[in-house]
């Protein structure tokens, strides 16, 4: 209570009682009081006679802030004014007359209920992903090879599983047939077995096979298959039970699945649960934390200078010494690329500061030692505090994150610590601007289709366009894809954007049959969330009845992360297309340690590499003799492969001599609204 005298709190503490509410009170009158008070317990409810004190509304949330709570405040005043819009803007929850009790008593009900309602949510969700964590992290350590598959192919194994087999990681045995891991001899006894398992599914039934490795190793194995599920679709559970002691091979294993190999420090996937399980500890009032984000600056020029093998040594370094001067019980770890990411027990802001600016200075002295040249870099610093208000993890992530982009922006080499803006939106209500945005841009025909020619490197004259779009303000300003796409996918907007643009797409097609040019093939993207909907294909076939296009028209692209990850709905959707006459493009394709994998459980008819590829190209041997090997092993498996983002003369001599077959980009044309590329030009 922030209240200016004992009398008038024990008046309020009578009429919580008498509303049915047990009261544990503590009383402040000053602002060095209420900080006090913060610190040491998380009260329910603050009341606040504020005519009578010192400080203000605004003085008050900023000290609650401050403190990483989350607490509803009243209000009590002696004379009310008749508009108390100001005190609700400034975060009051509710503005009382001090001498009216029954509207006391009924405010303090309602706000007391709201708070534990919102504890109690706050704790099944922190509970829930607790509980979601212990079940990944028992099948992650059981010495047990646990693996789930569906119609035959892996969807999923566990550590134990892939060392068993000599895989590297679960990517690579996504999509790999249970039969592969099986000795040529045996695989009809397994066959036979899988049919009859397939009728019968019961669970308990077991096989005596013989295994076979990667690297061509046999050993005796009993299968055990029971039917599972996951991410709600059936499946059936694998379980290979190893044998002897295996106290090593588990610590080895639980090791490399936490560990980044490069720099030592913990990987992405073990600090994002680590994220999440802090996140969900200062919901709860457990105690708070800060994230971290620290760029290394000037990392394309050290690149450059040093290439990838010297820049991955210094990332090493970098990650050594930044492990090495973090306090105790801190955890690190080496997000993407350059950019790495710290869970910290140091939240206070004044702490915190001192905290970066040693890193700072620490990382600004360093001098690395590289082919007898000596060099040292800077780091910029973002960084978020994760309190009891403080939202979802990929929130958070994204508060640091524009804390650094702040501090990289008034020239680097310097912290910032992100503080939320007086009406800053969070990453759901953006999503949902732009839900209203799009609806309208549909609505009111703002929505526009834009199209890319993709030209054959090799004398083929064929009309082809990779299809974008862009949504017109209401200014009539363009606003690029990538701006909208993120939020849309995040909703359900994905898929109706999908629907716009293969309805449009087929509309101009129909429009151009007549054309002397022809009537062109369109490559349209498609988003998991309309790969997901079994009703794509009825709409799609639909569709082209009804404005008489075939099927060989068309090219639908989806990107290789999507591929993967809904790998099922993927091969019912490319099995469909192909009945149509219709071809597939993996879009983003050729990253990773075995990218063809895919290929045998999704065999796309066009490989569009990914846009890093073709960074520097000129320059850059390592990333020529990439295409080049992918492009010849695409060849002999009998696929046409695709360089995108094509900028420049030099890139489209270099990628003709290592037989790139296509080739879209600004160079060429850069996407615009007409279809009347020359593809004669280059025959």
């Amino acid at each position: 209570m922030l209240v200016p005298n004992l009398n008038q709190a024990e008046e309020l503490i009578s009429s919580i009682k008498s509303a049915g509410f047990a009261v544990r009170p503590t009383m402040a009158q000053s602002d060095q009081e209420l900080d006090e008070q913060l610190k040491q317990s998380s009260p329910d409810v603050i009341i606040a006679a504020l005519e009578q004190l010192d400080f203000d509304l605004g003085t008050l949330m900023a000290h609650i802030e401050q403190a990483g709570r989350h607490v509803p405040v009243l209000v009590l005043l002696d004379h009310p004014p008749e508009d108390l819009c100001g005190y609700l803007d400034a975060g009051a929850d509710d503005v009382l007359k001090r001498d009216n009790h029954c509207h006391f008593k009924h405010a303090i009900a309602r706000t007391a209920n709201t708070q534990f309602t919102w504890r109690q949510l706050k704790h099944a969700q922190a509970t829930l992903r607790e509980a979601e964590k212990r079940c990944q992290t028992l099948l992650a350590s059981s010495k047990d090879a646990i693996a789930y598959v569906t119609d035959g192919m892996h969807i999923f194994a566990n550590p134990s599983y892939l060392d068993m087999f000599g895989f590297s990681d679960s990517e690579e045995i996504e999509g790999v047939p249970i039969m592969d891991l099986v000795t040529h001899d045996d695989q009809g006894k397994l066959k036979t077995f899988l049919r009859h398992y397939g009728h019968e599914n019961q669970a308990g039934e077991s096989l005596q096979v013989h295994l076979v490795t990667l690297s061509g190793e046999r050993f005796d194995g009993e299968l055990a298959f029971s039917p599972a599920s996951i991410d709600g679709e059936a499946c059936t559970q694998i379980v290979i039970r190893q044998q002897g002691d295996s106290k090593e091979l588990e610590k080895q294993i639980n090791y490399l699945s936490q560990r980044d190999l490069m720099t030592g420090l913990y990987n992405r996937k073990f600090f994002m649960d680590q994220l999440s399980e802090a996140n969900a500890k200062a919901a709860k009032g457990a105690g708070n934390r800060s994230l971290l984000s620290i760029v290394l600056d000037r990392f394309g020029e050290l690149k450059e200078a040093f290439g990838i093998s010297g820049s991955d040594l210094i990332l090493a370094e970098f990650g050594k010494l930044l492990d090495e001067n973090l306090p105790e019980g801190d955890i690190a770890c080496r997000f993407e690329g350059n950019r790495f990411m710290v869970l910290s027990h140091t939240w206070e802001p004044k702490s915190l500061h001192k905290l970066m600016d040693h890193l700072l200075d620490t990382a600004s002295n360093h001098i690395y030692e590289l082919d007898n040249r000596s060099i040292s870099t800077t780091v910029t610093i973002g960084a978020a505090i994760i309190d009891e208000n403080a939202p979802g993890p990929n929130e958070l992530l994204e508060r640091a994150e524009r804390a650094f982009t702040q501090a990289a922006e008034a020239g680097g080499a310097r912290a910032q610590i992100y503080r939320p803006r007086e009406g800053e939106m969070s990453q759901k209500q953006i999503d949902g601007i732009w839900t209203d945005r799009l609806r309208s841009g549909i609505k009111e025909g703002r929505l526009r289709l834009l199209f890319q020619p993709i030209v054959s490197l090799h004398g083929d004259s064929a009309n082809q366009y990779d299809v974008y779009i862009h949504l017109l303000d209401e200014k009539g300003n363009a606003v690029p894809a990538k701006e909208f796409m993120p939020s849309a996918e995040r909703t359900d907007m994905a898929k109706m954007l999908d629907r716009w643009i293969i309805h449009n797409a087929l509309q101009r097609l129909a429009e151009t049959a007549m054309d002397d040019r022809g009537s062109p093939t369109l490559f349209i993207k498609l988003s998991a969330s309309l790969l997901q909907d079994p009703d794509t294909l009825p709409w799609l076939v639909g569709k082209m009845k009804e404005v008489h296009i075939l099927g060989d028209r068309l090219v639908f692209e989806i990107k290789t992360g999507i591929a993967v990850n809904h790998l099922r709905q993927t091969r019912e959707f490319l099995k469909g297309i192909h009945q149509l006459h219709s071809r597939l493009a993996l879009e983003d394709f050729g990253i990773g340690a075995n990218p063809f994998q895919l290929l045998k459980q999704v065999p796309a008819d066009f490989l569009k590499l990914d846009a890093a590829y073709m960074v520097d190209l000129p320059n850059n041997t390592e990333n020529q003799e990439s295409i080049k090997t992918i492009t010849a092993q695409a060849h002999a498996e009998g696929r046409l492969v695709i360089a995108q983002h094509v900028e420049d003369p030099n890139s489209m001599s270099i990628l003709w001599g290592m037989g790139v077959n296509y080739v879209q980009g600004n160079f060429l044309q850069p996407p615009t609204e007409r279809m009347d590329y020359d593809f004669s030009a280059l025959s």
